[in-house]
């Protein structure tokens, strides 16, 4: 190992850079039950005694993974090969004695993907994890995860090696130094550069494309061939295109990659989704049909991509300079992710990849997502606030509560300026004042804004984003012409109204039927059973919210419907076909969204300010 070090010293660095810069080395061929050695070699080191931290928690996840954990058989090596005095202070830090000799630091990395002695119950959310599946030749490697930094020499350079078999090939946004059929060297300024970008590993499966002046390139891994990397090009090319404009017609990156790691067996934490990163956004998704997992790629990459500019381009001293083991959290989640999230779902409605209905059935959902979470203090507070444990199983409504935010501030910009501003053009004017190299104060956000916009809007953020007053839709959205009911009482299909839960076996079940309407009635739904298929169709983990929303919107009154259960009769299990006819029942609507029929001027002038293309 230490000669291909002195290789990789020879051919890429200088004498001087190498005192200066951390060489990394991971071997993929040396994989050992789903671990994989890590080895590094550390900057001159001048104090006595340092620390090596892994981080417990990274930007974008909000919450605490102690990577430590991960880490096995830890030691510190003087340039002879002799071990110095080590002490595991905490999950995530190591002291380390007589450092001024330190010369190598070598440990092995536990796959999150998988169980294994010591994981415990916090089960990482596996695209900000690590899989090391040697047999399957496919490796997830989250840069945080494998390597971490020597404390107080966070900002020196790192170089990353990756030794590998020829059968397999890297995909990443990091800067490739060398790349050759089983070495590869990627270059980082600091660890937050590094940690900034994900890799994987596999067959070659890679597809690149210039879009909008940046080059895009995905990377599929997918284990029955189900999906290509060409297909998911296909289908975000229109999207990334319209991103592009919505962004003022150009992409502001020089770069990005698409991640894409399909599963075709339950995972560890009951989810999927994917992570965020400034040039790049990692994906885990079951492996389902191709149309649907394109769909999905293509719904959550039209939030991801936006990070481009929350909060790369523009971001507060807390994310600036992050502290990876003791961080202090920014107020501006709303801002970071709700934003984000509205701008995924505006700039469809906005380039007519989905209409206007599709749009406020999106912020409807949203509505009703937000009751469920109860956030009952301001957005401020709760981002700051947001590792705390009630808040942290609160964070989803980061995306709900933080997009309606975002959808009424867009409205609100609008309105106040007399169309001349729209949130959009606001966020490229913070882009140029801060962009990825400068950060704002968390303090002085609102302030900023209102600068750059009018009092309404700084009036706006200190009521529903510094404050806790609820955000009254009615009125803002009557603006745009859109009118809004508290609740209202409608027919609508039905999938009969049970509570569905998950067994040990990951598989769909009624664990509820106590709001059960006529519907369930009719089919005679009971509690315990365990969902086989809907209309023919195969239930799922993964296809079931699928299968569902295809219900909705396909199924007519009257409609044949059928649902094949597991369940108990009798003291044995069968399985067990039923049948009923579908039908409309009574439904108190929350959130009620419509389109006025006949706008005002006034409005129309706002609705087409908000949402019709401005290039």
């Amino acid at each position: 190992m230490k000669k291909i070090f002195l290789f990789i010293l020879l051919v890429s660095v200088s004498a001087a850079q190498a005192q200066d810069a951390y060489q990394i080395s991971i071997d993929l061929r040396k994989a050992e039950n789903d671990r994989l050695p890590v080895e590094i070699l550390v900057p001159a080191i001048n104090q006595d005694t340092v620390e090596y931290h892994m981080p417990k928690v990274v930007p974008g996840t909000y919450s605490i993974s102690d990577f430590g954990r991960f880490v096995k058989d830890f030691k510190a090596m003087d340039e002879d090969g002799n071990l110095l005095e080590v002490a595991n202070i905490s999950t995530n830090r190591w002291a380390i004695k007589n450092a001024t000799k330190l010369d190598k630091i070598t440990y092995w990395i536990e796959d999150s993907f998988d169980d294994f002695e010591g994981y415990g119950s916090n089960r990482l959310f596996e695209p900000g994890g690590m899989s090391i599946e040697a047999d399957k030749g496919v490796f997830v490697m989250n840069t945080f995860g494998f390597v971490g930094y020597v404390d107080g020499y966070k900002f020196n350079p790192f170089n990353l090696t990756i030794l590998h078999k020829k059968e397999i090939k890297g995909a990443t946004s990091l800067e490739v130094k060398i790349a050759n059929d089983t070495l590869d060297t990627y270059t980082a300024a600091n660890y937050n550069f590094l940690a900034d970008a994900p890799i994987m590993y596999c067959k070659p499966d890679i597809v690149s494309k210039e879009i909008a002046g940046a080059n895009v390139l995905v990377s599929v891994y997918s284990p029955n061939n189900v999906l290509s990397a060409a297909d998911v090009m296909d289908n975000i090319d229109e999207l990334m295109d319209a991103q592009a404009k919505y962004l003022g017609g150009k992409l502001p990156v020089d770069r990005y990659a698409y991640l894409i790691y399909l599963f075709d067996s339950p995972t560890i934490s009951g989810s999927y989704g994917a992570l965020e990163h400034s040039y790049s956004s990692l994906y885990t998704l079951p492996e389902m049909n191709p149309q649907r997992i394109s769909q999905t790629v293509k719904d959550i990459a039209a939030h991801e991509f936006f990070h481009i500019v929350t909060p790369l381009s523009i971001h507060s001293e807390e994310i600036h300079n992050f502290d990876y083991i003791e961080p202090k959290m920014s107020q501006h989640l709303w801002l970071y992710e709700g934003v984000t999230e509205y701008a995924s779902h505006h700039v469809q409605l906005k380039y007519n990849l989905y209409d206007l209905q599709d749009f406020l059935g999106e912020m409807r959902n949203k509505m009703n997502q937000q009751e469920q979470y109860g956030v009952d203090i301001p957005y401020t507070e709760f981002s700051e606030n947001i590792l705390e444990p009630k808040n942290e199983r609160r964070y989803g409504d980061v995306y709900a509560g933080g997009a309606l935010i975002a959808w009424c501030l867009d409205l609100t910009i609008i309105k106040s300026t007399n169309g001349q501003k729209d949130l959009q053009s606001v966020l490229r004017e913070l882009s140029k004042q801060y962009g990825p190299m400068k950060a704002f104060k968390d303090d002085e956000l609102f302030e900023e804004i209102e600068k750059i916009t009018t009092p309404e809007v700084g009036n706006f953020l200190a009521k529903y984003v510094g404050g806790a007053e609820p955000l009254p839709y009615a009125e803002i959205l009557g603006w745009a012409g859109i009118s809004y009911s508290a609740k209202s009482d409608e027919m609508v299909i039905t999938a009969g109204k049970f509570t569905p839960s998950l067994n040990e076996e990951q598989e769909i079940y009624i664990a509820g039927v106590d709001e059960m309407n006529d519907f369930g009635k009719d089919l005679k739904l009971k509690e315990g059973d365990v969902l086989l298929e809907w209309n023919n169709e195969a239930v799922t983990l993964e296809s079931f919210q699928n299968i569902i929303q295809k219900f909705y919107s396909e199924t007519e009154a009257g409609d044949k419907i059928t649902v094949l259960v597991r369940r108990e009769v009798k003291g044995k299990t069968k399985e067990v076909k039923l049948k009923a006819k579908a039908k409309k029942v009574k439904s108190s609507q929350k959130h009620a969204l419509e389109i006025m029929k006949n706008p005002s001027p006034e409005q129309q002038k706002i609705r087409s300010f908000w949402f019709e293309p401005s290039n």
